[in-house]
């Protein structure tokens, strides 16, 4: 029989939220929108990507193109971005 340990990685080992803000931020500043306000934005972080737009305004017809900035972004930051959390050594 094979074990399998499974564990929280994001918000337990480590923090990806710099990178989520900044991800967000390019992918609004690419359609020439205002930022979305981070507390609104930490709010929805663990709902799909798609929900998350929609929710802080994106136009349900651009929401892809949104997602396709956010990853882009995100992609080329956040191994920089991330830090472990204390105490998760």
């Amino acid at each position: 029989m094979k074990k399998t340990i499974l564990f929280d990685l994001d918000g337990t080992l480590i923090d990806s939220t710099s990178a989520i803000l900044k991800g967000f931020d390019a992918a609004f500043l690419a359609h020439d929108k205002k930022e979305p306000d981070h507390d609104a934005l930490k709010s929805l972080v663990g709902y799909p990507l798609e929900i998350m737009f929609e929710k802080l305004g994106a136009k349900k017809n651009l929401i892809g193109e949104y997602v396709k900035e956010y990853k882009a972004c995100y992609e080329k930051i956040y191994l920089d971005e991330t830090v472990l959390l204390p105490h998760a050594m």
